[in-house]
């Protein structure tokens, strides 16, 4: 007997995941659920989406806070 191989139907892989499970208060998720609903996309994509968008800004901010500042005006006088 010959294994069937994947004839590439289905969805895309997403790649590497990893599991954050966290609790969010029974309002909250059901208002989750809701906008994700009329978005069109599942819960779990919907917030993947909405932390992506906040973790470039948190980061940006922290990759500037220990970035120091050239000394080229002190050099060029």
């Amino acid at each position: 007997m010959t294994a069937v191989a994947h004839r590439g139907g289905g969805r895309p892989s997403k790649g590497l995941r990893k599991y954050i499970g966290f609790r969010v208060p029974a309002e909250m998720a059901d208002q989750v659920a809701q906008v994700a609903e009329a978005e069109g996309v599942t819960i779990t994509d919907y917030v993947a989406s909405v932390v992506a968008k906040q973790l470039q800004v948190d980061l940006n901010r922290h990759v500037h806070k220990y970035q120091e500042e050239l000394p080229i005006g002190r050099i060029a006088s």
